[in-house]
């Protein structure tokens, strides 16, 4: 069985110390695996993206609750800059990072 290298484990976030967006969430990423987030408008797609690459802070929010982990690496006490340095980082949708390829380009792209 391959190795689990994203874990989040039972989270919480909130906003502005009062606004819960999400609660017990848990999934895990193993090597090789390709994930996708699916659900409604408000249903915390983004948060969850926001939470793993450490951007909830820009916006008032953290992780109050669980745990994430990258390669057996606790990281939702981590800054964003540090996580980056991971491997891990979020391109918000609409900035054309890679426009002229397909996304199956923008998959396959190895570092």
């Amino acid at each position: 069985m391959s190795q689990v290298m994203l874990n989040v484990n039972n989270i919480e976030v909130i906003y502005d110390d009062v606004i819960l967006v999400l609660k017990g969430l848990s999934l895990q990423v193993r090597e090789g695996q390709v994930v996708a987030l699916l659900g409604a408008n408000g249903a915390g797609k983004t948060t969850t993206l926001k939470a793993i690459s450490g951007l909830l802070k820009v916006e008032d929010g953290e992780v109050t609750g669980g745990a994430i982990e990258f390669m057996g690496d606790r990281i939702d006490k981590k800054e964003a800059e540090e996580i980056v340095r991971l491997g891990i980082f979020q391109v918000m949708e609409g900035r054309c990072v890679f426009e002229n390829l397909t996304a199956y380009e923008n998959l396959m792209r190895q570092p």
